[in-house]
């Protein structure tokens, strides 16, 4: 079958995608780059057609029809962000369910409803059509071959006229291409005035794929979508030219003076006119919380988590499969009793007051308010046989226990009823308990737990409840211990009854405040801040999890539902490594190591030799870029800690990773498309389908690059040739993705000029459908990664981009009931505000009022601080929250950027305090890090800011120096440096805010003094 070139139309008649598709390599059938909602298709063929018996029309199966687009609205919001609209290499050839008419040498195929044999459970959706990526027709052996074939959608044809106005004569010839679109004439009106004849597709449904692109090729080539121009004119200042409706005569000077007349801006531009954002300012500016987190409660590096509800119910054995996956002690206990367990006490989701001990440690402390009595609650998980405050780590199948004391006050003068009930359900239904005499809950012969507390429980419905009345001022206790396994012997039942609240309260306390002490210390005048960064650190001691009888540890990025994600768990490993905690990182990375090569990536590759990603079953999510992330994470961990013991050890793994990458490039060398060069198709974060995905190859080259440099650390033979091969590599995402740019139409931002728009993938001809796939798996990662430059131009386009069209949109962000009164306090982030590193940017480019603006509206955006953790999405508004939690992969990037406020590595140089707000240094306050690693070793800085001066106090890394320190001041009015003294002698080596010291200063006092 030939590929067909599109004719010219007549108005009106129906719209054939076949050659705007590409040929099936059997010439059977097409394929596309986007689904069609094909109506009816026609073959010809080469002799008399089969009689329709011997025919049979398949199309390429995808979620469509159970999920669908609507036709009268283009959808957004959260939800729709995992929808998937199919891809090449999944799906499968469905028959479809066809009336099949034979004429002469063609047979013309129109659908029956869909839901007539082929989805008959979809009763009201009767669709006359198939919505697809590819169709084919299936022939008996011995068919004329197929010379022909039409795929007509439900768009229709229409002539449009578009005009050219060039701020100059172009150098070259004006060339034209459309695609869904026929160009009929190029005319040249004057030296500066193209005029184009185009027939167009039209079609009333929003999120229809058939909208007509026209590229225009004068030296340098954009694509712009006809359908756009009905608001107006596109001016690309950047290439000049404006493209405007063919009635539209005016000249590009006069577009150009209209855009400037119209005096808008682009958000970026705004954020930096106006005063930079504090951290008062992002949460008072978010939505309310509307309803309390929970809080999950563990042992260090346990397996057994309970999770803590605002109504002080508890909920646990809510991932099995993972304890399953890796036995250990607790895994035989789950196979005789593995019920899903969730334990209420008659308390409401509305307590009058909530918080964790110290404001850091896991120990939860909640009051209600209940018909005049107060109740309070302090809950946490201690180990069977007790918590050893100064012990070793605890092994991760250590039996568990939740233990809860209730305390009922009656503040009134009146005697109150306090009522204890203990309801338990067992995989969601009703569990009746018994109570013996020693206040232990029995479910038949299951063991559940103790209450001790005075009196004698009633029983009502298989609901024990314990009550007292309690004259005014009175109070009563009473304590719960809940096992997370059955306890089936009878040392371990007296291990239940012998733990004493008081003891172990003070224990896990003691405990946590000396782990969280080893670590990274944030000082800054926002309490919430520095309780956040506190807590964090147990957050992720919590969910590394140990490996039953190792010392690995799985970086789950969530405490109950998910596993090792290993590039939110990479995250996490950073920040372990930030944070002083090197030890933990190393065990994190040996189960990676240890388990390479035991899983497949889902996508089209040739081997899992060498892959990083298998978790001993902890692994989770499939995403391709999980393999380039391990390798850059294992080379980030040398750079942390210089251990070149430890990078020999680790060299045959990260070799291995780094030749699965080379291989796998090698697989598409060959492609005529724009996957040339690029990391066979696979699937993105949280969506299945395959494609040449940008984030992908981003994080995969940065591994690559990353491993090739570890390598030449300790002088690996390979390196030198791994470094080519990384720079090949980068050389072939930019240009695909360059192509890719240049075929997908520019899009508008706020200022009135259009940019050009880098797709998601290669085959995507501008935007990506949902947030995941547009905002948090978009262009930008080009800047994260840095396989493009932060300060080129494009980057400029990607992020003015992000913050017009993005980040607050309808379809790929939040929406604003008032934009102009909420965009600069709910805006610069995507609808996982602590996932995407869209701070990155803004600090390599030195935006420091962006920066700010992105870190503090994100995480006041998902901080639930009676708790201090951060939500995974603040969904399906600001203010709610959704996910599993701790969400610690999240919380490492949060923790992360208000490290980077104080100290950032930029190569081998050391950058001190760049993006520290200016409203912290001001007279009295103080502010800094302690302990903090870095590529160059521990250090510490702390500013106090004076009345005309502001003094910094830096303990440098001394392990292996930076080549320069440069430590910045940023006075609070914004004032250029004028007098710098560095251990009381003055200093010149100053430039704007910045002080240029030696990379070996060590400790040093560093005073910035201004005048009156």
């Amino acid at each position: 079958m030939e590929h067909p070139h599109p004719s010219v139309p007549s108005p009106g008649a129906p719209f054939d995608a076949v050659p705007f598709g590409h040929p099936l390599p059997e010439g059977t059938g097409v394929c596309w780059e986007d689904p069609r909602e094909i109506h009816r298709v026609v073959v010809r063929f080469a002799g008399p057609a089969p009689r329709p018996e011997d025919l049979r029309l398949e199309y390429w199966g995808s979620r469509w029809p159970e999920q669908r687009l609507p036709k009268d609205r283009q959808p957004g919001g959260g939800d729709v962000g995992w929808w998937e609209l199919g891809n090449w290499y999944q799906g499968g050839w469905r028959a479809a369910d066809t009336h099949v008419d034979v004429e002469g040498d063609t047979a013309t195929f129109a659908f029956r409803p869909v839901n007539a044999r082929e989805f008959p459970q979809l009763a009201d959706f009767a669709a006359p059509y198939r919505y697809t990526l590819k169709v084919r027709v299936a022939c008996l052996p011995g068919a004329p071959a197929i010379t022909a074939l039409q795929a007509f959608t439900n768009s229709t044809w229409e002539a449009r006229e578009v005009r050219l106005a060039w701020a100059r004569t172009p150098r070259k010839p004006v060339q034209v291409e459309a695609l869904n679109g026929v160009v009929a004439a190029v005319a040249t009106q004057a030296p500066t005035a193209t005029h184009l004849q185009v027939w167009v597709t039209t079609n009333p449904d929003p999120n229809c794929f058939d909208r007509t692109l026209v590229t225009v090729d004068a030296g340098h080539g954009f694509t712009f979508a006809v359908d756009d121009l009905a608001e107006g004119p596109l001016f690309l200042p950047h290439l000049g030219v404006a493209v405007l409706p063919g009635q539209d005569p005016r000249s590009y000077r006069a577009v150009a003076a209209a855009v400037k007349e119209n005096g808008q801006a682009t958000l970026y531009d705004r954020v930096g006119q106006l005063p930079e954002q504090t951290w008062r300012g992002a949460w008072e500016g978010m939505p309310p919380k509307r309803r309390p987190i929970y809080l999950p409660l563990g042992l260090e590096g346990g397996r057994q988590r309970f999770r803590l509800d605002g109504d002080g119910g508890v909920l646990f054995r809510t991932n099995n499969h993972f304890l399953e996956s890796r036995p250990g002690r607790e895994t035989p206990r789950l196979a005789q009793d593995g019920a899903c367990l969730h334990f209420r006490f008659g308390l409401t989701e509305t307590p009058v007051a909530r918080t964790i001990e110290d404001a850091s440690i896991p120990i939860g402390h909640t009051t209600w308010e209940v018909d005049g009595l107060r109740v309070e609650q302090t809950a946490f998980a201690t180990a069977l046989e007790g918590t050893d405050p100064e012990g070793p780590l605890p092994a991760g199948d250590t039996f568990t226990v939740f233990l809860a004391r209730f305390t009922f006050t009656n503040p009134t003068a009146q005697p109150k009823e306090a009522v204890l009930p203990v309801e338990c359900r067992a995989d969601d239904a009703p569990e009746a308990l018994e109570v013996d005499g020693e206040g232990m809950l029995w479910a038949g012969d299951h063991l559940r737990g103790q209450v001790v507390a005075a009196g004698s429980p009633t029983i009502a419905h298989g609901v024990p409840a314990w009550c007292w009345l309690l004259a005014p001022g009175e109070t009563r206790t009473a304590l719960v211990k809940i096992p997370y396994v059955l306890l089936t012997e009878e040392a371990e039942r007296q291990a239940l009854q012998a733990l004493d609240y008081e003891r172990e309260q003070a224990a896990v306390a003691a405990y946590w405040r000396r782990r969280l002490d080893q670590g990274m210390r944030l000082i800054t005048p926002e309490p919430m801040l520095n309780e956040f960064h506190r807590a964090h650190a147990g957050h992720l001691l919590i969910n590394c999890e140990r490996e039953p009888e190792s010392d690995r540890r799985f970086a789950r990025v969530g405490s109950f539902n998910y596993g090792a994600f290993s590039n939110e768990s990479c995250m996490m490993v950073v920040d372990l490594d930030r944070r002083g905690y090197h030890q933990e990182a190393r065990a994190c990375l040996e189960a990676w190591l240890h388990y390479q090569g035991t899983v497949v990536l889902p996508g089209d590759f040739s081997s899992r030799e060498g892959i990083l990603y298998g978790a001993g079953g902890y692994e989770h999510g499939g995403y391709n870029q999980h393999h380039g992330w391990i390798l850059w994470c294992l080379a980030e961990h040398y750079r942390f800690t210089r251990d070149a013991e430890w990078l020999r050890h680790a060299a045959p793994g990260i070799l291995a990773g780094a030749e699965w990458i080379v291989r796998e490039r090698n697989r598409t060398a060959d492609r005529d498309d724009l996957g040339r060069g690029l990391l066979p198709a696979g699937s993105l974060e949280d969506i299945g389908d395959w494609w040449f995905w940008l984030s992908t190859n981003c994080y995969t080259w940065r591994g690559l690059d990353a491993a090739a440099w570890a390598l030449a650390q300790i002088h690996h033979p390979e390196a030198s040739r791994l470094r080519w091969e990384a720079g090949s590599y980068r050389d072939s995402i930019l240009q695909a993705f360059r192509e890719a740019s240049r075929r997908s139409p520019v899009v508008r931002l706020r200022d009135g000029t259009a940019v050009p728009k880098i797709p998601s993938h290669v085959h995507r001809r501008g935007r990506c459908f949902g947030w995941i796939c547009e905002t948090l798996e978009g262009a930008i990662h080009l800047l994260i990664s840095r396989a493009l430059g932060a300060n080129s131009r494009e980057a400029e386009w990607i992020l003015k981009d992000y913050e017009d069209n993005l980040y607050l949109s309808n379809q790929w962000g939040y929406t604003l009931d008032d934009f102009e009164a909420h965009w600069f306090g709910r805006g610069g982030m995507s609808m996982q505000s602590c996932l995407l590193f869209d701070v990155e940017p803004y600090l390599y480019r030195d935006d420091v009022k962006h920066a700010l603006r992105a870190a503090f509206n994100a995480i006041a955006a998902g901080y639930f601080p009676d708790v201090r953790m951060i939500t995974e999405h603040a969904l399906p508004h600001l203010g709610d929250w959704r996910g599993d939690h701790y969400k610690s992969s999240d919380e490492a990037n949060a923790t992360g950027w208000l490290r980077y406020l104080f100290v950032r590595e930029e190569g081998e140089e050391l950058l001190l305090g760049q993006a520290v707000p200016r409203e912290w240094l001001r007279a009295g306050q103080r502010c800094g890090v302690e302990r903090a690693g870095t590529h160059f070793g521990p250090m510490s800085l702390r500013y106090a800011g004076g009345t005309d001066q502001i003094r910094a106090d830096l303990e440098g890394p001394r392990r292996n120096p930076p080549r320069r320190i440069r430590l910045r001041f940023r006075h609070p009015e914004g004032r250029p440096l004028e007098q710098v003294r560095v251990n009381g002698e003055p200093y010149t080596d100053i430039e704007g805010e910045w002080v240029r010291l030696p990379g070996d200063v060590g400790n040093a006092t560093i005073i910035a003094h201004w005048s009156g």
